[in-house]
């Protein structure tokens, strides 16, 4: 018989494997299989807030920019998620995305999300253009497990 706090943690680990699996399906369809329209219907909920400070905040708006971005500003970018990390409703999703690939720099992100009864309802986002050539020696400047950048 399991004790409530070892049963909690099962439901919790639980949760934050669905809803892992809610942010990687989102991201394929909308990054890609350029998708948008069916990503929003099928993985984000009514009253999602975008905090990624260069889109616009309300659902229908946001929903509108990805259509933007991956339909006529990079009709062939793709995302290569590397790493996610999952703790109850918040999944944070770290990967490389190639907007034009062989044509401009790919985007090092990470992307947060909150999701509430397995729906996307806010997402956040860090993001920089990955260097061709980085101090560290390792393409990208990525750094391996335990490794940590110099003072």
């Amino acid at each position: 018989m399991m004790s409530g706090c070892a049963t909690t943690a099962v439901l919790d680990q639980e949760l934050a494997k669905t809803n892992t699996q809610t942010v990687l399906a989102f991201e394929e369809t909308v990054f890609n299989k350029h998708e948008v329209g069916q990503a929003f219907a099928h993985y984000v909920g009514p009253t999602f807030r975008q905090h990624d400070p260069p889109l616009p905040g309300g659902r229908n708006a946001a929903m509108a920019a990805y259509q933007n971005v991956v339909t006529h500003a990079y009709p062939n970018s793709r995302l290569n998620v590397q790493r996610t990390v999952a703790q109850g409703n918040l999944v944070a999703a770290q990967g490389l995305w190639e907007r034009d690939p062989g044509r401009v720099p790919t985007i090092a992100e990470v992307d947060i999300y909150r999701l509430e009864n397995g729906r996307i309802v806010e997402h956040w986002n860090v993001a920089q253009e990955r260097p061709a050539q980085a101090a560290s020696a390792r393409p990208g400047g990525q750094r391996g497990p335990g490794e940590h950048a110099p003072p």
